[in-house]
């Protein structure tokens, strides 16, 4: 028998869908059918995805709020439920503080150096946020019985890495750890919850020290940084019936990043 990728009757909000992974990723989710609420801070990003994923067949709608503010989340995602039914696949995907530049308060720096309104911007994003997302839609899909709850990741969650990215880390591995956890919570109902951590994606270099890319792709075996259709393929992978058997895991996407280079 064919296995079924196919996401048709699925309702998929994918945050921080207006650009790079997060866009490719809500544009293979249409592409396997399901009906895709495209996230962004800002509006005109969300809508100019949506309408390219309308015009090529798919079904999608705009929503824009703020991951870290846990009304605007609720408001969203009821919003989101009235226009496409209820969301059955979440993809937890903003994660890089807005206006992130190496000189600003996202600003990558030795944690010695970083301070304490640094550490809350990232913990308020990469916790707190995707908190808000999960606990807006964990209920509704243990009710129906059925669920999928993909956190996107980085392998600095896991691994120390010489670019001063500490703050990064942290957050991603607060997540991971909460979501470990969750995932064995909702095992019975239906509901899978798992992580994709990437590796060096092609939108690196717009928050990342030029030099600090060049070090890194020097490290992926395969030579190139990753697609974002790439990271999108593996979450449809997860959202699909195929991936029922698979819980509270953390899987790697990054090129054989890690091993042993």
């Amino acid at each position: 028998m064919p296995l079924d990728m196919s996401l048709d009757s699925r309702t998929a909000l994918v945050t921080g869908a207006g650009k790079g992974s997060g866009e490719g990723i809500a544009r293979v989710l249409a592409e396997q059918g399901a009906a895709v609420a495209v996230n962004d801070l800002h509006r005109d990003r969300a809508e100019r995805v949506a309408a390219e994923i309308t015009a090529a067949g798919g079904r999608a709608h705009p929503i824009a709020f703020d991951v870290c503010d846990a009304a605007a989340v609720g408001a969203g995602v009821a919003a989101i439920e009235a226009e496409l039914g209820p969301v059955d696949v979440l993809v937890n995907n903003a994660g890089m503080p807005e206006g992130s530049t190496w000189k600003t308060i996202g600003r990558h720096v030795p944690f010695k150096e970083s301070t304490v309104e640094e550490w809350k911007v990232w913990l308020d994003l990469g916790a707190y946020g995707q908190m808000n997302c999960v606990r807006a839609v964990l209920a509704g899909m243990c009710e129906r019985g059925w669920g999928r709850v993909i956190q996107i990741s980085s392998g600095m969650a896991s691994r120390g890495l010489p670019n001063n990215e500490s703050l990064l880390g942290m957050s991603k591995a607060a997540i991971e750890g909460l979501l470990r956890n969750v995932a064995i919570e909702v095992a019975r109902d239906g509901v899978t919850v798992n992580t994709i951590a990437l590796g060096l994606m092609a939108n690196a270099g717009d928050h990342a020290d030029p030099a600090v890319v060049e070090r890194t792709l020097d490290r992926v075996p395969i030579g190139r940084a990753g697609e974002f259709r790439e990271a999108g393929a593996a979450v449809a992978w997860l959202a699909s019936v195929e991936s029922a058997f698979i819980t509270g895991q953390t899987i790697h996407v990054n090129g054989g990043s890690f091993q042993g280079r």
